[in-house]
Order: structure tokens, then sequence, then C-alpha cells
């Protein structure tokens, strides 16, 4: 009877792992929660997945900042069970509210299901220099830090 219990255990401590190296998952990151006008932001976007086409990422709107570069890494790795992609996506951001400014969770959906981030709160605080308002546009702030295959792609 234990021998039976331990085959069942095992079995499923194996089939956890090899699923768990199936997930996609998107993680956001960012190198500080609290900065001044004068500062900028790093918010990274890292995307871990064995599909063959991964999406680029659906992006929060960045309300408060406004984007002034941008850089897409990816690693395909190979492994006993398949493909591995990880894909990194870094903005640079800078303010140009003072207070508390959120970031909302970024979005992948690939096939049926949407992956979704963490959401930040980030603290600024007014610098030296008055924050420049960006000019005002019809499109989403995060539009003007667009990522496409045109661009050039750099190694983070």
């Amino acid at each position: 009877m234990n021998n039976r219990y331990l085959f069942f255990v095992i079995a499923a401590i194996i089939f956890s792992t090899v699923t768990a190296f199936a997930e996609t998952t998107i993680k956001a990151e960012v190198n500080k929660t609290k900065l001044s006008t004068d500062e900028a932001l790093t918010y990274k976007i890292i995307i871990s997945s064995d599909e063959k086409n991964i999406p680029a990422p659906e992006l929060p709107k960045f309300t408060g900042f406004r984007g002034i570069s941008n850089a897409r890494s990816s690693t395909t790795s190979f492994a006993n069970k398949g493909i591995k992609r990880i894909l990194v996506y870094a903005y640079v951001l800078v303010p140009y509210s003072i207070g508390k400014l959120k970031i909302e969770p970024s979005k992948l959906k690939i096939g049926n299901k949407i992956y979704e981030s963490s959401a930040f709160e980030i603290e600024v605080l007014q610098g030296k220099n008055k924050p420049v308002m960006p000019p005002k546009t019809k499109s989403a702030p995060h539009k003007n830090i667009p990522l496409s295959s045109s661009e050039p792609q750099y190694t983070l």
C-alpha cells in the first residue's frame, strides 16, 4: 500500500514539473518605485513560453509618463521537453506628473488565454527641473514608444 502511494506522489511531482515547463508566463518589473521628475524609470516585461509565435504584449497606458526609448531582446533555448523562448521588452519612461502614479498590468493573449503581469504604484516627487508635458496627440501615451520589427533590437 505504501509503495502504491509513493508511486502516485512521485508521478504527481513529475507531472507538475513537466506542466510547469510548458506554462506561459508574463512578468513586469520596474527598477524603482520612488523617483523624482529628474529621473527615469525602466519598465520591463519578461515573457517565457514554449509557444512558437509569441505576440507582442498589450502595454498599459503609462499615464503620467512619457516614453523616451525602448528595446527588445529574445532568447531561445532547447531542452529535453522542447523549445523555450524568453522575450524581454524594456521601456525607459520619464514622469511628467507628480504624485502617486499607477502602471496597470501588461497583458498577453495566446490562443484563448490571457496572461497578466503585476501592476505598480510609483511615487513621483518634484525634482530640480519642472516636468515636461508631452505634446498633445490623439494617440495613447505609450504610442510614442513604438516597438516594431523595423526598429533595431538590442540585447539587454
